[in-house]
């Protein structure tokens, strides 16, 4: 974990797998809105589409669940990254050196 971790902080590595997950967790969220939005204007009153869709809650919650699951995790690893304390007795973190 010690490699992983001295391996995300160099060049901003961290920084742009947090920046990542973030933008992918909005994408998540837009992508529904304009497929709600262009499937209620292609096929408002078309029984036949409807039958052959997913339901709009389910699609709902996978987008949600979806774009949650993206910002716990750049959470998570921003936390580990950047912790919010620095470590005050000189000594980093399990003798992890920069």
């Amino acid at each position: 974990m010690r490699i992983i971790r001295q391996v995300l902080l160099t060049e901003y590595i961290g920084a742009i797998l947090i920046a990542v997950l973030v933008a992918d967790a909005f994408a998540a969220i837009i992508t529904l809105v304009v497929g709600q939005v262009s499937y209620y204007v292609q096929f408002a009153h078309n029984p036949l589409a409807d039958a052959h869709r997913p339901s709009t809650s389910f699609l709902i919650l996978g987008a949600v669940s979806r774009s949650a699951l993206y910002l716990i995790s750049a959470y998570v690893i921003a936390r580990w990254l950047y912790p919010a304390k620095p470590n005050s007795s000189g000594s980093t973190e399990s003798g992890d050196q920069l």
